[in-house]
Protein backbone atom coordinates (compact mmCIF):
# COMPACT_ATOMS: atom_id res chain seq x y z
CA UNK A 1 0.00 0.00 0.00
CA UNK A 2 2.68 2.06 0.92
CA UNK A 3 5.02 1.60 -2.44
CA UNK A 4 1.19 2.56 -4.12
CA UNK A 5 0.97 5.34 -2.51
CA UNK A 6 4.91 6.44 -3.00
CA UNK A 7 4.38 5.35 -6.65
CA UNK A 8 0.92 7.21 -7.40
CA UNK A 9 2.69 10.46 -5.42
CA UNK A 10 5.78 10.49 -8.04
CA UNK A 11 3.09 9.82 -11.02
CA UNK A 12 1.36 12.97 -9.59
CA UNK A 13 4.52 15.28 -9.44
CA UNK A 14 6.11 14.38 -12.51
CA UNK A 15 2.72 15.02 -14.22
CA UNK A 16 2.17 18.32 -12.34
CA UNK A 17 6.09 19.12 -13.35
CA UNK A 18 5.10 18.75 -16.88
CA UNK A 19 1.85 20.78 -16.90
CA UNK A 20 4.09 23.46 -15.01
CA UNK A 21 6.74 23.30 -17.96
CA UNK A 22 4.66 23.72 -20.34
CA UNK A 23 2.92 26.71 -18.71
CA UNK A 24 6.03 28.43 -18.45
CA UNK A 25 7.27 27.37 -22.46
CA UNK A 26 4.01 29.06 -23.47
CA UNK A 27 3.93 32.29 -20.80
CA UNK A 28 7.86 32.92 -22.25
CA UNK A 29 6.82 32.47 -25.57
CA UNK A 30 4.41 34.65 -25.39
CA UNK A 31 6.78 37.15 -23.72
CA UNK A 32 9.18 36.88 -26.50
CA UNK A 33 6.16 37.20 -29.02
CA UNK A 34 5.50 40.69 -27.75
CA UNK A 35 8.89 41.42 -27.30
CA UNK A 36 9.24 41.22 -31.07
CA UNK A 37 7.01 42.97 -31.66
CA UNK A 38 7.83 46.38 -33.34
CA UNK A 39 7.27 49.25 -31.01
CA UNK A 40 4.98 51.59 -32.37
CA UNK A 41 7.11 54.78 -30.71
CA UNK A 42 10.37 53.52 -32.60
CA UNK A 43 9.20 53.35 -36.37
CA UNK A 44 10.42 56.27 -38.00
CA UNK A 45 8.15 59.62 -38.25
CA UNK A 46 7.29 59.77 -41.98
CA UNK A 47 4.77 62.37 -43.56
CA UNK A 48 3.14 62.98 -46.43
CA UNK A 49 3.02 66.25 -48.13
CA UNK A 50 1.78 68.33 -51.68
CA UNK A 51 1.91 71.93 -52.96
CA UNK A 52 -0.71 73.12 -54.68
CA UNK A 53 -0.87 76.57 -56.63
CA UNK A 54 -4.48 76.32 -57.81
CA UNK A 55 -4.50 79.72 -59.27
CA UNK A 56 -8.10 80.75 -57.42
CA UNK A 57 -9.67 77.62 -58.52
CA UNK A 58 -10.38 79.22 -61.56
CA UNK A 59 -10.50 75.89 -63.44
CA UNK A 60 -11.79 73.61 -61.30
CA UNK A 61 -13.63 73.53 -58.11
CA UNK A 62 -13.24 72.89 -54.31
CA UNK A 63 -14.40 68.93 -55.01
CA UNK A 64 -12.89 68.76 -58.17
CA UNK A 65 -9.13 69.45 -56.81
CA UNK A 66 -10.30 67.37 -53.52
CA UNK A 67 -11.11 64.05 -55.28
CA UNK A 68 -8.16 64.22 -57.50
CA UNK A 69 -6.17 64.79 -54.28
CA UNK A 70 -7.91 62.27 -52.42
CA UNK A 71 -6.58 59.00 -53.83
CA UNK A 72 -2.94 60.18 -52.70
CA UNK A 73 -3.49 60.23 -48.89
CA UNK A 74 -1.76 63.18 -47.82
CA UNK A 75 -1.52 64.17 -44.60
CA UNK A 76 -0.58 67.66 -45.14
CA UNK A 77 -1.45 70.03 -47.89
CA UNK A 78 -0.27 73.53 -48.80
CA UNK A 79 -2.23 76.15 -51.54
CA UNK A 80 -0.88 79.31 -53.19
CA UNK A 81 -3.18 81.12 -55.16
CA UNK A 82 -5.95 80.21 -52.98
CA UNK A 83 -9.78 81.07 -52.88
CA UNK A 84 -10.54 82.79 -49.23
CA UNK A 85 -13.68 81.74 -46.86
CA UNK A 86 -14.60 78.46 -47.08
CA UNK A 87 -12.57 76.91 -50.60
CA UNK A 88 -9.85 74.97 -48.33
CA UNK A 89 -12.67 73.58 -46.25
CA UNK A 90 -14.40 72.30 -48.90
CA UNK A 91 -11.32 71.06 -50.41
CA UNK A 92 -10.67 69.01 -46.84
CA UNK A 93 -14.71 67.77 -47.22
CA UNK A 94 -13.57 66.17 -50.30
CA UNK A 95 -10.15 65.01 -49.09
CA UNK A 96 -11.16 63.78 -45.91
CA UNK A 97 -8.68 66.27 -43.93
CA UNK A 98 -10.48 68.67 -41.23
CA UNK A 99 -8.01 70.94 -40.20
CA UNK A 100 -7.94 74.31 -41.94
CA UNK A 101 -5.75 77.93 -41.90
CA UNK A 102 -6.39 80.80 -44.00
CA UNK A 103 -3.33 83.09 -44.13
CA UNK A 104 -4.52 86.62 -43.26
CA UNK A 105 -3.10 88.29 -46.72
CA UNK A 106 -3.32 87.59 -50.23
CA UNK A 107 -0.60 87.35 -52.28
CA UNK A 108 0.39 90.78 -54.03
CA UNK A 109 -2.96 92.29 -52.71
CA UNK A 110 -4.77 90.18 -55.42
CA UNK A 111 -8.29 88.65 -55.04
CA UNK A 112 -8.18 85.16 -53.96
CA UNK A 113 -4.75 84.13 -54.05
CA UNK A 114 -4.09 82.90 -50.12
CA UNK A 115 -1.83 80.87 -48.99
CA UNK A 116 -3.51 78.37 -46.92
CA UNK A 117 -2.56 74.87 -45.10
CA UNK A 118 -5.36 72.12 -44.48
CA UNK A 119 -4.05 68.95 -42.28
CA UNK A 120 -4.63 65.43 -41.02
CA UNK A 121 -3.38 67.12 -37.75
CA UNK A 122 -4.49 69.81 -35.82
CA UNK A 123 -2.71 72.97 -36.25
CA UNK A 124 -1.49 76.23 -34.00
CA UNK A 125 0.77 78.71 -33.36
CA UNK A 126 -0.50 80.16 -36.37
CA UNK A 127 1.79 83.42 -37.55
CA UNK A 128 1.95 85.41 -40.66
CA UNK A 129 5.74 85.98 -41.87
CA UNK A 130 6.08 89.33 -43.44
CA UNK A 131 8.26 89.58 -46.31
CA UNK A 132 9.18 93.15 -46.02
CA UNK A 133 5.47 93.66 -46.33
CA UNK A 134 2.05 92.38 -46.70
CA UNK A 135 1.52 91.96 -50.02
CA UNK A 136 3.70 88.94 -49.95
CA UNK A 137 4.11 86.88 -46.69
CA UNK A 138 4.37 83.03 -45.70
CA UNK A 139 1.85 81.67 -43.84
CA UNK A 140 2.93 79.28 -41.08
CA UNK A 141 1.53 76.92 -38.54
CA UNK A 142 3.02 74.09 -36.48
CA UNK A 143 1.69 70.25 -35.91
CA UNK A 144 2.36 67.62 -33.69
CA UNK A 145 3.36 64.30 -35.06
CA UNK A 146 4.39 61.31 -32.10
CA UNK A 147 5.25 64.43 -30.06
CA UNK A 148 7.63 65.68 -32.64
CA UNK A 149 6.64 69.55 -33.80
CA UNK A 150 7.09 70.29 -37.28
CA UNK A 151 6.80 73.99 -38.62
CA UNK A 152 4.69 74.04 -42.06
CA UNK A 153 5.49 77.35 -44.22
CA UNK A 154 2.95 78.15 -47.25
CA UNK A 155 4.30 80.44 -49.66
CA UNK A 156 4.11 82.33 -52.48
CA UNK A 157 7.12 84.45 -53.70
CA UNK A 158 7.06 86.79 -55.79
CA UNK A 159 9.07 87.75 -59.06
CA UNK A 160 9.96 90.47 -61.22
CA UNK A 161 11.25 94.03 -59.70
CA UNK A 162 11.89 93.59 -55.54
CA UNK A 163 11.55 90.21 -55.51
CA UNK A 164 14.81 89.03 -54.75
CA UNK A 165 14.77 91.30 -51.94
CA UNK A 166 11.78 90.23 -50.25
CA UNK A 167 13.17 86.93 -50.81
CA UNK A 168 16.52 87.39 -49.09
CA UNK A 169 14.11 88.62 -46.06
CA UNK A 170 12.23 84.93 -45.76
CA UNK A 171 15.13 83.38 -46.60
CA UNK A 172 17.21 85.64 -43.47
CA UNK A 173 14.24 84.13 -41.06
CA UNK A 174 14.84 80.72 -42.08
CA UNK A 175 18.50 81.13 -40.63
CA UNK A 176 17.69 82.21 -37.42
CA UNK A 177 15.43 79.43 -37.02
CA UNK A 178 16.83 76.20 -38.12
CA UNK A 179 18.49 75.46 -34.96
CA UNK A 180 15.30 75.64 -33.20
CA UNK A 181 12.53 74.12 -35.29
CA UNK A 182 12.23 71.16 -38.09
CA UNK A 183 11.35 73.61 -40.82
CA UNK A 184 9.17 72.22 -44.08
CA UNK A 185 8.67 74.88 -46.49
CA UNK A 186 5.88 73.84 -49.40
CA UNK A 187 4.41 76.17 -52.82
CA UNK A 188 5.46 78.03 -55.69
CA UNK A 189 9.07 79.32 -54.93
CA UNK A 190 8.85 80.90 -58.88
CA UNK A 191 12.23 80.12 -59.15
CA UNK A 192 13.60 77.11 -60.24
CA UNK A 193 17.23 75.91 -59.41
CA UNK A 194 19.38 77.19 -61.90
CA UNK A 195 18.16 80.70 -60.34
CA UNK A 196 20.41 82.83 -58.11
CA UNK A 197 17.37 83.20 -55.70
CA UNK A 198 17.69 79.22 -55.48
CA UNK A 199 21.33 79.87 -53.74
CA UNK A 200 19.17 81.83 -51.14
CA UNK A 201 17.80 78.85 -49.04
CA UNK A 202 20.28 76.75 -50.00
CA UNK A 203 22.30 78.49 -48.07
CA UNK A 204 19.87 79.02 -45.52
CA UNK A 205 20.11 75.62 -44.72
CA UNK A 206 17.21 74.03 -47.12
CA UNK A 207 16.89 71.83 -49.61
CA UNK A 208 14.73 70.48 -52.03
CA UNK A 209 13.15 66.58 -52.57
CA UNK A 210 14.12 66.66 -55.80
CA UNK A 211 17.94 66.07 -54.28
CA UNK A 212 17.12 63.42 -52.17
CA UNK A 213 14.52 61.43 -54.60
CA UNK A 214 17.76 61.94 -57.12
CA UNK A 215 15.31 63.53 -59.97
CA UNK A 216 16.85 65.11 -62.62
CA UNK A 217 13.97 68.11 -63.25
CA UNK A 218 16.13 69.78 -65.87
CA UNK A 219 13.73 69.03 -68.06
CA UNK A 220 10.69 69.03 -66.08
CA UNK A 221 7.99 72.06 -65.83
CA UNK A 222 5.39 72.68 -62.82
CA UNK A 223 4.04 75.88 -65.27
CA UNK A 224 2.76 76.40 -67.20
CA UNK A 225 0.47 73.24 -67.40
CA UNK A 226 -2.11 74.54 -69.39
CA UNK A 227 0.31 76.08 -71.62
CA UNK A 228 3.41 74.13 -71.85
CA UNK A 229 4.72 76.55 -74.42
CA UNK A 230 5.24 78.88 -71.72
CA UNK A 231 6.99 76.21 -69.99
CA UNK A 232 9.07 78.12 -67.21
CA UNK A 233 10.60 74.88 -64.99
CA UNK A 234 10.10 73.80 -61.91
CA UNK A 235 9.18 76.51 -59.43
CA UNK A 236 7.14 74.45 -57.08
CA UNK A 237 9.14 73.07 -54.30
CA UNK A 238 9.06 71.24 -50.84
CA UNK A 239 11.99 72.23 -49.18
CA UNK A 240 13.49 71.15 -45.64
CA UNK A 241 17.01 71.11 -43.51
CA UNK A 242 18.48 67.44 -44.94
CA UNK A 243 19.87 66.96 -41.69
CA UNK A 244 16.63 66.58 -40.15
CA UNK A 245 14.45 65.24 -42.54
CA UNK A 246 14.61 63.48 -45.80
CA UNK A 247 12.30 62.81 -48.80
CA UNK A 248 11.65 58.79 -49.59
CA UNK A 249 9.33 58.74 -52.27
CA UNK A 250 7.73 62.25 -54.34
CA UNK A 251 7.18 63.20 -57.72
CA UNK A 252 5.17 65.89 -59.37
CA UNK A 253 1.58 65.06 -60.23
CA UNK A 254 0.97 64.79 -64.55
CA UNK A 255 -2.79 65.05 -65.08
CA UNK A 256 -4.22 64.80 -68.80
CA UNK A 257 -6.65 67.65 -67.99
CA UNK A 258 -5.06 69.75 -65.63
CA UNK A 259 -6.61 71.78 -63.16
CA UNK A 260 -4.68 74.62 -62.77
CA UNK A 261 -1.56 76.75 -64.39
CA UNK A 262 0.39 74.59 -61.85
CA UNK A 263 1.32 71.12 -61.20
CA UNK A 264 1.19 70.08 -57.51
CA UNK A 265 3.92 68.59 -56.34
CA UNK A 266 4.33 65.85 -53.26
CA UNK A 267 7.02 64.21 -50.99
CA UNK A 268 6.59 61.47 -48.28
CA UNK A 269 9.13 63.05 -45.67
CA UNK A 270 10.94 60.60 -43.65
CA UNK A 271 12.73 62.60 -39.66
CA UNK A 272 16.36 61.34 -38.90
Amino acid sequence: MKQYFRKSLWIFILKSGSILLVIVFLSSCGKHKTSDKINPGSAPIEIKMAAYNVEFSKNASAAEIGNMLKSYDFDIVCFSEAPGGEWTKNVGLATGLEHVIVGKYSTAGHVDKYKTILSKYPLYDYEEILMTDTLHTVTKAKIKVKNKELAIYSLHFPFGVGATEKMEDFANYIKKVQKDEITIALGDYNFNPTSSDYKLYIDAGLEPSWIDLKIDITHLFTWNALDPSRDKGVIDHIMYNPNKIKAIAGEIIEMERPLSDHKPVWALLQLK
